[in-house]
C-alpha cells in the first residue's frame, strides 16, 4: 500500500489550525483542494463514525467516495477513511503547537488499491508524497489566508 508522511508548519495557533481542519471535511473548500467538487455530510455529525459524501473531478471524471471519521482528538488529531472505491485513502492530522502562533501539522495518507487498480502501485507510490506535499501547503496557505472569526477560530474564505 502506498503511503506518504509530510509535516507542513501553519503560522496560526493549533486551536484555529485543528478546527479548520476538522470544517474542511464538512464543507468543500476549493482553496484547499480545487479537485474537490462537493462535500455533504451523511448524517452522523463530527464525530467517529460520522460519515461524508465528497464528489472530486480527478482525470476528466467526477468521482464521488464516502469517507468515515476513523478518530477524533480534539484539538490535536484527526483520522477518516474513503470506504467505497477502487482506491481507499486513510488520511490522518496530527496537530502540534510550536509556539502560541505556530502549529506543525503532520499529514498521513494510506491508499489501499483494489481490483485492476492494484496494476497502478507503483505509479501511485511514486507521485503520492508530491500529491500530500501539494494539498497539505494549501490547507496550510488557506489556514493562514483565513479571517480570524469573531470566536477566535479562523473562517475559511
Amino acid at each position: 500500500m502506498p503511503r506518504s508522511e509530510v509535516t507542513v508548519r501553519v503560522r496560526r495557533p493549533a486551536a484555529i489550525v485543528f478546527d479548520a481542519i476538522a470544517s474542511h471535511c464538512w464543507v468543500n473548500d476549493p482553496a484547499w483542494e480545487s479537485e474537490v467538487l462537493g462535500v455533504k455530510p451523511d448524517g452522523g455529525g463530527l464525530r467517529v463514525g460520522g460519515r461524508v459524501v465528497m464528489t472530486r473531478h480527478e482525470s476528466g471524471k467526477d468521482i464521488t467516495t464516502t469517507y468515515e471519521i476513523t478518530k477524533l482528538e480534539p484539538p490535536t488529531r484527526l483520522a477518516l477513511r474513503h470506504i467505497d472505491g477502487a482506491m481507499r485513502f486513510a488520511l490522518d492530522w496530527q496537530v502540534r503547537p510550536v509556539g502560541a502562533d505556530e502549529t506543525d501539522v503532520t499529514v498521513t495518507v494510506t491508499i489501499g488499491l483494489f481490483g485492476w487498480m492494484r496494476l497502478l502501485t507503483p505509479i501511485i507510490a511514486l507521485g503520492a508524497p508530491r500529491r500530500n506535499a501539494r494539498i497539505s501547503a494549501q490547507m496550510a496557505e488557506a489556514i493562514e489566508a483565513a479571517r480570524p472569526a469573531a470566536s477566535g477560530v479562523a473562517a475559511i474564505a
